[in-house]
């Protein structure tokens, strides 16, 4: 089996395992948003300077938690393909504030990007769980 296969195989079966425990405990995935958005707060993005303009808390509030599940810091894009410019990234394990998904550039068979609420910029959905249901742009 390649790296790359045996790495989605231990994604997979990591996320199974995370919401068969949930599901065992009696907690829904957004119950466990919840529990997160108030236990854990954001890590700066690698090399990010925050954003001239970007939007304030009230717009992280209104907007759904994901998790980076990527081995490596994930970009932060201009736009929903890696041909963009990159913004910054953020590290394995970050809570990301989603404002919404996009159809883009197919990554590892995800078509899906999430634009961020609480800066500029774009992140492959196929290196977040979202934590809730993220509705189309």
């Amino acid at each position: 089996m390649q790296p790359f296969a045996t790495s989605k195989l231990l994604t997979t079966l990591a996320l199974t395992a995370g919401a068969a425990a949930l599901s065992v405990l009696g907690v829904s995935p957004a119950g466990a948003a919840t529990a997160t958005a108030h236990s854990t707060s954001p890590r700066p993005a690698h090399g990010a300077a925050p954003q001239p303009g970007a939007a304030t808390d009230v717009a992280a509030a209104a907007s759904v938690n994901g998790r980076v599940v990527s081995n490596l810091p994930l970009n932060i894009r201009a736009a929903a393909t890696t041909n963009s410019a990159v913004l910054g990234s953020y590290a394995p394990g970050t809570i990301v504030h989603i404002s919404c998904k996009v159809n883009g550039q197919v990554i590892d068979g995800n078509p899906r990007w999430y634009k961020l609420a609480d800066r500029t910029g774009w992140v492959a959905a196929r290196y977040v769980v979202n934590l809730g249901t993220v509705p189309w742009c």
